[in-house]
C-alpha cells in the first residue's frame, strides 16, 4: 500500500474503533465481540507503530473508552483512571513477565484475579464516610452514580479508615439474576441485554430507583486510585497489591478469588484452572488480570499513555463452534412484534448445548446472508447468549435457499408492518391467534392476576374450541364445558373458577401490569397506580402529567398515551371493570407487625413460592432486600439454600429463620 492507502486505513480504523466504544462504553450495546475489538484495537497499534508519523494524541490506541453521556454530571478523579493491556495468549502473557522483570532488574512476583466483566466504579471516602461515586468515563472524570450505587447491597458506606481514599473495583449482575432479568424483558417485549456486563452498564445509570433495585447489582473491589502514603493497615505498611486486597477484604468489600504467583508455571497453572471453573462462578468473568505485586515495583514501571505497563489482562478466547442451521422460527409477541430464532443443530459450547440462538431481526439475517442448511459458527455473547457469528459460504449446499423475512405474518397472515424507527417488523392484528395467546398468558401470569391452573397449554386449547377470543373472556368460562375437556375433570374446572374469582381482589397495579402496555413492567405499574389512584386518572392523564410522576420519562409517558388512545384498549378496560377487576388502589398493608425489620430468602420453601411469601412479609410492613448486607435482619431459609446462607454465616449479625418462624411471628 502506499502511503495515502495507509494513512486513509489508519483514519477509518480510528473512526471505526470509536463507534464500538460509543457503542459498548456510553450506549451498552456493542455490535461485535471483545475479541474482535481488541484485534481492531491491535492492527491501529502495529499501524501507529510501524508509521510512528502518523501518531495522533486522540487516537483510541492513547485513550481510554469513554462511557459519559452527553450532559451528564461528572466528577474528576483524584487519580486517573486506566484501561488495561490485554493478551489472548499465555506466551503473551510470558513476553510481558520478561519485560517486567528485564526493566526491574529482578524477577517480581505477581498477584493473578479473576478478570471480572463488569463496569468499572471508583469510590470516593471521607473520615470513613462514603461521599460518592462515579463511573470510570474517560479516565479523567467519572459519571456521577451515587445515589444508585447505594442502592447496591452489601457494600460498606462507613469504612474504619479516616484518610481519604479512592475504591476501586467493578460492577456486575449475577448470571442467575441476568438470566432472570432478559426472560423478564423477553415477557414484555423489550430488548434483551446481550451480556451481564452491558446489563450492568445500563443499570447503573437509570433515572427508576425500584428498577435499580430490581436489577441485583453488586460489585467486586481490587484497586485504590488516590490515597495518602504510606497506607497502613493494622500498624503495617500495605505494600503488595495481595496485601491491599487483604485490606479492603477487613475494611467490607468484596474481593475476587486471587493466587501469588512467583513463576510463569505458576501463573500458567492458575489461568488454566480458573478457565476450566469459570462456568462454576456465580458471575461472568472474561480472564484474568495478572499485576506485579510490589506497589513500590509497580510506581517503577510507572504507565502508557491509557495503561499501566505492570499489569496484564489475559483474556480467554470465547470458545466458538460450527453448527448447521436447520431451520428459522418467527415467532410472534403480545404486542405482534415478530422475533426471527434460529433452530441448530445442537452444539456444545462453554459450557452447555445450544440449539437455538435470536436473529433479532431481519436486518441481522441480511448481514449474516444466512441459507438454510448453512455451516454457521455460533459463539456464547458474555458467555452466555448464543449467537451466530458468521456463516461458512464455503460449506454451504448447493441449491441452498436464503433465509427471507416474511411479508406476512407466519400466524394470522396479516401484511407485516415496520415501526416508526425501522427496527421491528410486527403483525398490526390485534386479534392475531399469537397475540392473544401472548397477551392471555401474560394476563393470567403469576406476576399479573396469577390465575393457577390458566396456562400456556390450557390458553391454547381454549382458544382452539373458541372459548376464549380476548382477555375478558376469562371471565365468562363454561365451568362445565371445561370439566367435560380431555386432562381436566370437575376437580381441575372449580380450581380453575377459584382461581379466577380470586384474581379479581388483586390489586390495582396487578390488574395494570397485566394489561400488557409496553415498557410498564409491575415496578413502573405500581408507581403509577400509587400516584393516580385509579384507572380513570391515569387514562385523562396528559404527557405532562405523566412526566410529573418520579421515575417516568418520555417512552412510558408516550405508551401510556398511545395505548388509552386505542378504543379498543378502553373497551377492554371498561369489560374488565364490569367483571369486578380492582381500577381503584388501595394498599395493601394489612399490619405493621414487621415493621422496620428486613427479610431475605433463600432455598425452595415448603408451602410458599417465593413471590408469596415476599408479599405476605410487604403486607405486613416488611422489607425484602435483594442481598445480605448489614441491614439485613432476617434470612429465611428453605431447602437447598444458596451462597446467601454461607454469607449470613459469615456476616454474624444476621437472624436465621425457616418459614414456620416466619407465621409465628405473624401470630
Amino acid at each position: 500500500m502506499n502511503k495515502e492507502e495507509i494513512k486513509a486505513e489508519i483514519e477509518e480504523l480510528r473512526a471505526e474503533i470509536e463507534k464500538h466504544n460509543r457503542l459498548y462504553y456510553v450506549l451498552a450495546k456493542p455490535e461485535i465481540s471483545d475479541y474482535e475489538y481488541d484485534m481492531l484495537v491491535k492492527h491501529l497499534q502495529d499501524l501507529e507503530a510501524q508509521y510512528s508519523e502518523e501518531t495522533i494524541e486522540e487516537s483510541p490506541t492513547r485513550k481510554v473508552g469513554s462511557d459519559l453521556a452527553p450532559g451528564a454530571k461528572t466528577i474528576p478523579h483524584k487519580v486517573r483512571m486506566t484501561s488495561l493491556e490485554n493478551a489472548y495468549s499465555l506466551e503473551e502473557v510470558l513476553s510481558f513477565m520478561n519485560r517486567t522483570n528485564n526493566d526491574l532488574g529482578y524477577n517480581s512476583e505477581y498477584c493473578a484475579e479473576l478478570k471480572i466483566d463488569g463496569f468499572s466504579i471508583n469510590l470516593y471516602y471521607e473520615n470513613g464516610e462514603f461521599i460518592y461515586a462515579t463511573t470510570r468515563g474517560d479516565g479523567l472524570e467519572g459519571e456521577d452514580v451515587t445515589e444508585n450505587f447505594r442502592l447496591i447491597p452489601e457494600v460498606p458506606f462507613t469504612i474504619d479508615y479516616k484518610r481519604p481514599v479512592e475504591i476501586r473495583g467493578e460492577i456486575y449482575i449475577p448470571i442467575q439474576d441476568f438470566l432472570a432479568l432478559n426472560e423478564t424483558r423477553r415477557e414484555n417485549e423489550l430488548k434483551t441485554f446481550a451480556n451481564p456486563r452491558n446489563a450492568a452498564a445500563g443499570s447503573i445509570k437509570l433515572k427508576n430507583s425500584e428498577e435499580v433495585k430490581s436489577r441485583h447489582l453488586q460489585a467486586l473491589f481490587y484497586a485504590l486510585g488516590y490515597y495518602e502514603s504510606p497506607l497502613i493497615s493494622k500498624n503495617e505498611v500495605v505494600d503488595k497489591q495481595t496485601r491491599l486486597l487483604d485490606f479492603l477484604t477487613e475494611l467490607g468489600f468484596k474481593t475476587s478469588k486471587r493466587a501469588l504467583c512467583n513463576s510463569y508455571k505458576e501463573i500458567e497453572e492458575f489461568c488454566l484452572q480458573v478457565e476450566q471453573e469459570r462456568y462454576t462462578l456465580p458471575y461472568d468473568i472474561d480472564g484474568i488480570v495478572i499485576k506485579v505485586n510490589n506497589l513500590e515495583d509497580q510506581k517503577k514501571l510507572g504507565w502508557t499513555a491509557k495503561s499501566p505497563k505492570w499489569a496484564i489482562a489475559y483474556k480467554f478466547k470465547p470458545e466458538e463452534k460450527e453448527t448447521i442451521l436447520e431451520s428459522v422460527s418467527f415467532q410472534v409477541g403480545r404486542t405482534g412484534a415478530v422475533t426471527p430464532v434460529a433452530n441448530l443443530k445442537p452444539v456444545y459450547i462453554s459450557g452447555s448445548t445450544v440449539s437455538h440462538s435470536t436473529l433479532h431481526n431481519a436486518d441481522e439475517i441480511k448481514r449474516l446472508d444466512l441459507h438454510y442448511g448453512d455451516t454457521v459458527l455460533v459463539v456464547k455473547s458474555g458467555e452466555i447468549i448464543p449467537k451466530i457469528l458468521s456463516v461458512n459460504i464455503s460449506k454451504r449446499p448447493q441449491n441452498a435457499k436464503p433465509v427471507e423475512f416474511p411479508v406476512s405474518c407466519p400466524v394470522c397472515y396479516t401484511p407485516l408492518e415496520r415501526d416508526e424507527d425501522g427496527s421491528i417488523i410486527y403483525c398490526p392484528n390485534a386479534n392475531c391467534p399469537a397475540q392473544v395467546q401472548r397477551k392471555l398468558e401474560h394476563f393470567a401470569s403469576r406476576e399479573a392476576m396469577d390465575i393457577y391452573g390458566l396456562g400456556s397449554s390450557l390458553i391454547a386449547r381454549l382458544i382452539e374450541t373458541g372459548q376464549i377470543k380476548s382477555i375478558p373472556d376469562i371471565y365468562h368460562l363454561d365451568y362445565d364445558k371445561i370439566a367435560s375437556m380431555d386432562r381436566m375433570g370437575k376437580k381441575s374446572a372449580e380450581n380453575l373458577r377459584k382461581a379466577i374469582e380470586a384474581s379479581k381482589t388483586k390489586n390495582f397495579d396487578r390488574v395494570l401490569f397485566a394489561l400488557g402496555i409496553r415498557h410498564i413492567g409491575l415496578i413502573t405499574a405500581r408507581t403509577l397506580a400509587q400516584h393516580f389512584k385509579t384507572i380513570d386518572a391515569l387514562i385523562a392523564a396528559t404527557d405532562e402529567d405523566l412526566l410529573g410522576v418520579p421515575d417516568i420519562g418520555s417512552i412510558i409517558a408516550h405508551s401510556i398515551i398511545g395505548f388509552f388512545s386505542q378504543k379498543s384498549n378502553l373497551e377492554l378496560i371498561d369489560s374488565l371493570k364490569a367483571v369486578g377487576l380492582q381500577f381503584a388502589y388501595t394498599s395493601s398493608q394489612r399490619s405493621n407487625t414487621l415493621a422496620n425489620k428486613t427479610f431475605l430468602i433463600t432455598g425452595t420453601l415448603s408451602n410458599y413460592g417465593r413471590k408469596e411469601m415476599e408479599s405476605l412479609i410487604m403486607e405486613h410492613g416488611g422489607k425484602i432486600l435483594s442481598g445480605v448486607s448489614k441491614q439485613l435482619n432476617y434470612l429465611i431459609v428453605g431447602e437447598n439454600p444458596g451462597s446467601k446462607l454461607d454469607k449470613a454465616h459469615q456476616l454474624g449479625t444476621v437472624k436465621i429463620i425457616n418459614e414456620l418462624e416466619l407465621l409465628d411471628m405473624l401470630k
